[in-house]
């Protein structure tokens, strides 16, 4: 069967055996219900944390996670009358370092050798990570489609009541929906990075690039002051309201100056909105339309921060504070 070839000092030995089961991640174990200590091998101590390689169980019980630790006990205690095979998965220790294992065997007297009750730990903490990674991804992208679903019709809803035609309707709903394109791609990239936060430089940068032509815009944000995961939307929103009202009435309707300006501060992120406006017959905005509920109820209910707006001959200045999270 073996073609003449004949296997001379290949055969399984314990050293050899213990150390492919271990590379594989699966330590051996068994315990003794009358004596309630457990036999541990030295990859099941590194499990567990321990130096000894006999333990009391109680010792083992007071290191598993605590939301486990109720049903963990259960199965175990089961493992020495129950005759079937069994599998139950608990996590040591707790917070991102907790390690997940899972204890596998055959309970009664199957898999037991004398008064003890042998089996297996299987280390399946990268498994578990994935699991939970997948599970938030899931969630996370769920979540996501429906605000961006909600925000579709609050703006579609918004700009129908002050539309004054079909085609002035759509260039309106198309802009912002644009403005939220833009945001999510900034978000998206972020994601890949290492903190997942966007840089509000960059995303006033993004919104105003469109009004660069023929207008005096500085940008000056310092780096710390960022768009946090979730959150980048409310603050394209801001930065397009304050474009579209600036663009109509102000600054960026042509001959004007804006600076924008952010720094980090004790009681949160600063931003302000600096505009001195050429002059002009254009009458300026009062401050009391959609766009301004629309301010109010994106920085104070969506960010819980607070701002202030004035206007006045010279232009406007408006000037918001987001609390740190």
């Amino acid at each position: 069967m073996n073609g003449g070839l004949e296997l001379t000092g290949d055969e399984w030995t314990l050293a050899n055996f213990t150390g492919a089961i271990h590379r594989g991640g699966v330590g051996l174990w068994a315990w003794s219900p009358t004596q309630r200590v457990a036999q541990l091998d030295s990859l099941c101590r590194e499990f567990w944390g321990v130096s000894g390689a006999v333990v009391d169980i109680d010792v083992l019980f007071a290191r598993v996670n605590a939301a486990d630790r109720s049903a963990m006990v259960k199965e175990w205690a089961a493992s020495e009358r129950d005759p079937h095979p069994y599998s139950f998965d608990f996590r040591i220790g707790a917070g991102a370092d907790a390690r997940w294992i899972s204890a596998r065997g055959v309970g009664g007297d199957a898999g037991r050798v004398g008064e003890w009750v042998q089996a297996i730990f299987l280390d399946i903490t990268d498994r578990k990570r994935a699991e939970e990674a997948e599970r938030l991804l899931t969630a996370e992208l769920a979540h996501r489609v429906s605000n961006m679903f909600t925000v579709a019709r609050a703006l579609t809803s918004i700009v129908a009541r002050d539309a004054t035609s079909a085609p002035l309707f759509a260039e309106d709903l198309s802009r912002r929906f644009g403005v939220l394109h833009e945001a999510t791609v900034l978000a998206t990239r972020a994601q890949q990075g290492e903190s997942g936060n966007v840089s509000m430089g960059i995303l006033a940068e993004r919104i105003l690039a469109p009004y660069r032509h023929g207008n005096n815009i500085e940008i000056d944000i310092d780096d710390a002051v960022v768009a946090t995961q979730g959150k980048v939307n409310d603050y394209a929103m801001i930065f397009h309201e304050l474009a579209t009202n600036s663009a109509k009435y102000g600054a960026l309707s042509g001959g004007g100056t804006l600076k924008v300006q952010g720094q980090m501060a004790a009681d949160g992120m600063h931003v302000t909105w600096r505009e001195r406006s050429a002059p002009s017959e254009v009458p300026k905005a009062d401050g009391t339309g959609f766009g301004s509920r629309l301010l109010k109820q994106t920085i104070e209910r969506s960010l819980g921060g607070r701002f202030e707006r004035a206007i006045d001959g010279k232009g406007l200045r408006f000037a918001m504070v987001i609390p740190q999270t």
